[in-house]
């Protein structure tokens, strides 16, 4: 993969988290980790990027984002990421997460489809030590169709 491919994906990462609607940080601490979550519609990411990573760009498409930092070096972890989202009537869907390294990043992927203001509860276990316990993410968001 080319540069410009790997720049666009973290470029089009950060602008989706800096044009959803403001919440506090989304991210969760532990003890030894933080860990950085957003969710947001895949029309924000060029057709290359898209492309590149295999998923679909569309208005009822969005992509979940996570990632992972050690507190103590500050640098990006390999971790098993697994989860499932709920709808409002109890529909439950498994994640299936894809993982992109960068250079100095590493991204937990996974690609939703949604209805235009659909809330879904999401429940994810992280884990950056296979040796310990996975960390618990549980957050809800609704979703809109891109103009």
């Amino acid at each position: 993969m080319t540069t410009i491919r790997h720049l666009s994906l973290i470029c089009g990462l950060l602008f989706a988290s800096l044009t959803l609607p403001i919440h506090a940080e989304q991210a969760i601490q532990s003890q030894n980790y933080a860990i950085h979550y957003n969710a947001f519609n895949t029309m924000i990411v060029s057709p290359e990027v898209a492309q590149t990573y295999g998923f679909t760009r569309a208005r009822n498409r969005a992509l979940l984002n996570i990632s992972i930092i050690d507190n103590t070096t500050k640098e990006p972890l390999p971790a098993m990421v697994t989860g499932t989202r709920t709808n409002i009537v109890g529909q439950l869907i498994k994640l299936e997460f894809i993982q992109v390294k960068e250079k100095n990043a590493i991204y937990y992927i996974a690609p939703l489809r949604f209805t235009e203001g659909e809330m879904w509860r999401f429940d994810l276990q992280i884990q950056p030590d296979l040796k310990s316990d996975a960390i618990p993410l549980k957050f809800s968001q609704s979703f809109y169709l891109e103009q």
